[in-house]
């Protein structure tokens, strides 16, 4: 049973064939595995030989396509026309197995005439798009054609025919009416000659009209206090006589209507019966005063619910403008002093006429003529009137005029008491920090170049250049580093990447160090863009280089090639470690803080007791999982509550941590502690400034991103992102805040990047950066926190550049002494302890080494051989392609099959665990630990590919009977929502009992606490010791109280130093390097595998 189930032992094929949907009259059935459609949909990689057509139709029933059964899923025809006109899901049809549409019509033939008992519309055959007949005889199923073994679907016009002939025969001969077999078979001869379907004689010769539609005109008389409208009712293909029998014969269901020597019959459906009941009873189908007012304005309120089916709006405009009907509608416009400050407001009033709109203004000079217009205004939409007088005016209301009140509503209070942001405030540098030394436009960090090779007026592929031309740190000039046309596409993936694993910044192939992420993108895509324009021959060089026009920024002082901003330090800030803190009495009381977060919490104390005149700020660099996110909370209220007339407190960090800032403040502290503002998503849309509110002069200078006059309100603590900070610094630099803190501060390492620049420009009593990695890459990381929290105070980033190495670079006594004299600089002001040596109850995580020499299969290692030939010739002929080379050795260690099928889902479970090392001996890992259920064991395997992610969640649903849940980086951070991250986490740590989810290693940096889990199993390894310890750190964090065990697995061979040899040892130097803080932990590059290579 478990082998049929998960397909083991059998072909791809066999189960392919099995999930085929069977074709009903109803529609697509497709059987669920083992009769379970709801397990099946919910969990697709249970059942194997179904997984990808369960993940797909559980995608298409989130859609709101098809039904889920016990023991099926039903996609009927009208779900399937739907789903092939949606414009995401229609490439789903092979997938599902829904057969391609055919050409084919049928043939419509009659059964004796409309007014015999037995009459009846059959079909007769199909026939192909030259009138053919098909052959052989084909067989229609549901809306599916059989011809031969050929199988079609009938295009969705054609299925509205036939459903039209099955409604006719459901109903039974008894039941049908002269009059319901009127309106089936003129619906069937318009459908038929719409579709081009051929038809017998009979249907042919006899014309019977079912108007569904109505065309009205109209004949408008009278001014606007005694308007007439008269209304003539028409259809199309309306017989001449139509109206001179209409009016002259009461109400009735179907007309015969003369037609030169022959008959028409009119059969009118219920819908274009009740429309014309309401035209029928105006005396003479004419309307006057305030319904004939309302009727042109909007004729479905005064026809009543069927009009909407029956009368079209834009043929009832048509024949508004012929009958010289027309409207006056009004546009409100306001004029502006010199200041920006409301002078009058003007009603542009418009009349629709046939030669044009005519325009004029009314203006109202003053607010009292303002409320007046206001409240007519108001009172119209209030009862729903179409239109009011405005002294000789008669204004139509329309759908706008909502939002023209709420904007003229607006102006009359900042007419009463001015609201809008001028240039002269904002633009004002005394509202600013003391680093703003003023106004003007930032260049990007780098830009693009794209140049002529000679002076001609040539754009060819052999006389252009393309390149990057990179602003220095220091004052030297511009580098250009030039790139050939077929090395692009290096640079466009090498940001792609940067982009999917959530970082700031971008190594380029060429440059030398990092470069802001968002200049990169766009410098690239500017020469992505040429390259092409370049090759066909469309090169425009006015529009060269994709960088649109800086707009105004604020401008810091930068500290770059000298110290342009100086904070003085005292010399001595030293904080005695008896010291005690002060705790805020709104700490919940069941609340203790572990001795080591009253330490952090008293040396925070201690620095801000010295600010702003001896001291500006923090680097809280604490290990992951020792709970600094309370600690400085703790610290914050305790400020508050000292001292309440305190500016607030800014928190910025990345999205998905803000959420958790805000749960551990509900957590740790009473209500109303904090009153916070959260500056992001929905709160900010509510908070920013309209461009009504922003005067002429700074929309002329670009400076349009503002919140709205008295924006913080009320908070004590605003939350909002770094990218917020970035987009509306104008509006943050100019409020003054007591605290900001930057948690994950690696974020303004940079100094070139904006985010970086705009954490500079606040006007801030007491800066904290937080991270737990203060030195990635270089000690230049370690200057720009230093110059965020105590600007000045290491010198110039060029003298600090040239004056300090790390320590593994300290080769003399001198450069060994101005390392030690850098930790003794920075020691006041920088608090790093790691859990090993705080942690006292948080037990030592365990290693298990074994895993890490897993012989690999012969399947394996022949992939592996072939790779590694690949390898050493790109070495000698191509460096620049050794990455991918190495990228594909990679993937072979960790997911063979992925690097070498087409179809992975067609491979076997057993054949996927047989042949890969690290799936049998996760397989095994697993069975031990859910063999024993009263443990409660939980496992955090983490990889970052997310097709070997569906490989993993497929083979331990197979094993253990349920689909571990997956986590990415781009899973909403909202817990609120309904599948965020934080449920998913949330729901795995819940569970009774043996437990796995997979979770990618990037998505798990900010704000992810999972101590329920005891094992951490790290399937495919980053290539960077900071950034594993992190994704460990998830489990190995305070109020864990299991010792938690980690896994590296790899694969060897004999004769070989294995890919996953090197990385580990590689990884391993790189962690005993990252001890000292100073030394940093940068990624592994390719020239760290030359002995691999």
């Amino acid at each position: 049973m478990f082998d049929r189930l998960f397909g083991r032992g059998s072909s791809a094929t066999t189960h392919a064939r099995s999930a085929s949907p069977v074709v009903t009259e109803e529609g697509l059935v497709y059987p669920a595995p083992n009769g379970d459609a709801a397990a099946w949909l919910s969990s697709p990689f249970q059942f194997e030989h179904a997984a990808d057509l369960g993940a797909r139709l559980g995608q298409v029933f989130v859609e709101g396509f098809g039904t889920r059964r016990q023991g099926d899923f039903l996609l009927g025809w009208g779900d399937v026309y739907q789903l092939l006109a949606h414009p995401e899901l229609a490439s789903y049809q092979e997938a599902l197995s829904i057969p391609p549409q055919t050409t084919a019509r049928p043939r419509l033939l009659s059964r004796g005439a409309l007014m015999d008992s037995d009459f009846s519309v059959l079909l007769d055959s199909w026939v192909d798009d030259q009138g053919r007949p098909l052959q052989p005889a084909p067989r229609l199923l549901g809306r599916v054609l059989t011809v031969g073994n050929e199988r079609s679907l009938v295009p969705a016009e054609v299925d509205e025919l036939l459903s039209e002939i099955a409604s006719f025969h459901a109903c039974p001969p008894a039941a049908r009416s002269l009059a319901f077999k009127e309106q089936v078979f003129g619906r069937l001869r318009r459908l038929a000659k719409a579709t081009g379907c051929p038809v017998s004689d009979y249907v042919e010769r006899t014309v019977v009209l079912t108007p569904e539609k109505l065309q009205l005109s109209l004949d408008g008389r009278g001014d606007a206090d005694g308007k007439l409208v008269e209304v003539t009712p028409g259809f199309e293909d309306a017989p001449t006589e139509w109206l001179s029998v209409f009016d002259r014969m009461p109400l009735q269901d179907s007309y015969d209507v003369p037609d030169g020597a022959s008959l028409v019959r009119v059969v009118l459906t219920p819908e274009v019966k009740s429309v014309l009941a309401e035209v029928k009873a105006m005396p003479g189908r004419r309307v006057a005063g305030h319904r004939a007012q309302a009727f042109v304005r909007n004729p479905f309120a005064v026809l009543g619910d069927a009009a909407k089916s029956v009368i079209d709006a834009e043929q009832f405009e048509e024949a508004l403008e012929n009958a010289g009907i027309h409207f006056t509608r009004f546009t409100p416009r306001v004029e502006r002093g010199a200041q920006g400050e409301v002078v009058r407001v003007a009603l542009i009033v418009e009349t629709l006429a046939p030669l044009g709109v005519q325009s004029e203004p009314v203006w109202l000079e003053e607010p009292r003529h303002l409320d007046t217009f206001v409240s007519k205004l108001d009172e119209a939409l209030t009862y729903g009137a179409q239109c009011f007088r405005w002294k000789q005016h008669e204004l139509e209301v329309v759908g706008e005029s909502i939002e023209h009140l709420g904007l003229m509503s607006a102006w009359l209070r900042e007419w009463l008491q001015p609201t809008l942001w001028t240039a002269d405030e904002v633009l004002d540098i005394s509202r600013y920090a003391e680093r703003i030394e003023g106004f003007g436009e930032e260049t990007p960090y780098v830009t693009p170049v794209i140049a002529r090779t000679d002076s001609g007026n040539n754009w060819f592929e052999g006389n252009v250049t393309v390149g990057l031309k990179l602003k220095p740190a220091g004052g030297d000039e511009p580098a250009l580093v030039p790139y050939r046309f077929d090395e692009v596409p290096s640079l466009e993936e090498a940001v792609g990447q940067a982009e999917r694993q959530g970082q700031d910044t971008v190594r380029l192939p060429g440059l030398q160090r990092p470069v802001p992420l968002q200049d990169a993108k766009r410098a690239v895509a500017a020469l992505a863009k040429a390259v092409i324009e370049v090759r066909k021959q469309e090169f425009e060089p006015t529009e060269a280089g994709g960088v649109s026009r800086p707009k105004k920024r604020l401008v810091v002082k930068r500290n770059l090639d000298e110290v342009d901003y100086n904070e003085e330090r005292a010399d001595s800030l030293r904080c005695l470690s008896e010291q005690e803190p002060w705790l805020p009495s709104t700490l919940r009381p069941e609340i203790q803080l572990k001795p080591h977060q009253l330490e952090g919490v008293a040396w925070l104390q201690h620095l801000w007791e010295a600010s702003p005149d001896r001291c500006r700020g923090a680097l809280l660099a604490d290990d992951m999982g020792l709970g600094k996110t309370l600690q400085l909370l703790t610290f914050i209220a305790a400020c508050f509550e000292k001292n309440p007339t305190l500016a607030p407190a800014l928190v910025v960090a990345p999205v998905a941590l803000l959420e958790n800032w805000r749960q551990e403040l509900e957590r740790f502290f009473l209500p109303g502690t904090l009153p916070l503002l959260m500056l992001y998503g929905d709160s900010l849309k509510a908070l920013r400034a309209g461009k009504h509110d922003v005067d002429a002069e700074l929309r002329h200078q670009g400076v349009t991103r503002l919140l709205k006059k008295n924006w913080v309100g009320d908070a004590k603590l605003v939350l909002t992102t770094y990218e917020t900070m970035r987009d509306l610094e104008f509006a943050l630099a100019a409020q003054p805040w007591s605290v900001m803190v930057c948690d994950e501060a690696q974020k303004i390492k940079t100094p070139g990047a904006m985010v970086t620049r705009s954490a500079k420009k606040q006007q801030v009593r007491f800066r904290i950066a937080c991270t737990g990695t203060p030195v990635e890459n270089t000690l230049a990381d370690l200057w720009c926190l230093f110059d965020f929290i105590q600007a000045g105070m290491l010198g110039a980033l060029n003298h600090f550049s040239r004056t300090y190495r790390q320590p593994i670079e300290a080769k003399t006594p001198e450069q060994r002494a101005k390392v030690a004299e850098l930790r003794a600089l920075i020691e006041p002001q920088i608090k790093h302890r790691k859990k090993i040596d705080v942690a006292k109850d948080l037990p030592t995580p365990v290693e298990e080494a074994a895993c890490k020499a897993l012989p690999m299969s012969v399947y394996q290692r022949r992939l592996y051989d072939g790779a590694m030939r690949v390898l050493q010739e790109q070495r000698a002929t191509n460096p620049t392609a050794q990455l991918q080379a190495l990228m594909a050795i990679r993937k072979i260690c960790s997911d063979p099959h992925g690097h070498a099928e087409s179809d992975v889902r067609a491979i076997s479970v057993q054949r996927l665990v047989n042949e890969s090392p690290k799936l049998g001996w996760l397989v095994d890992l697993l069975k031990g630990l859910a063999a024993r259920p009263a443990d409660d064991h939980k496992v955090i395997v983490f990889c970052e590919f997310r097709e070997l992610q569906l490989v993993l969640q497929r083979v331990i649903a197979a094993f253990f009977g349920f689909a571990p849940s997956i986590v990415n980086g781009d899973t909403t951070a909202d817990p609120r929502a309904s599948e965020g991250r934080q449920q998913l986490i949330d729901q795995f740590q819940r569970k009774q009992g043996f437990n796995v989810i997979i979770l990618s290693p990037l998505a798990v940096g900010f704000g992810v606490n999972i101590q329920a889990a005891n094992h951490v199993v790290h399937f495919t390894r980053t290539w960077n010791p900071a950034k594993e310890d992190q994704a460990t750190a998830r489990a190995y964090r305070i109020g864990q109280t299991r010792t938690v065990s980690v896994y590296y697995p790899g694969v060897v061979a004999d004769g070989i130093k294995s890919f996953d040899q090197t990385l580990d040892e590689l990884l391993g130097r790189k962690r005993a390097l990252a001890a000292d803080m100073l030394n940093g932990c940068s990624d592994l590059r390719v020239g760290d595998f030359a002995e691999l290579m």
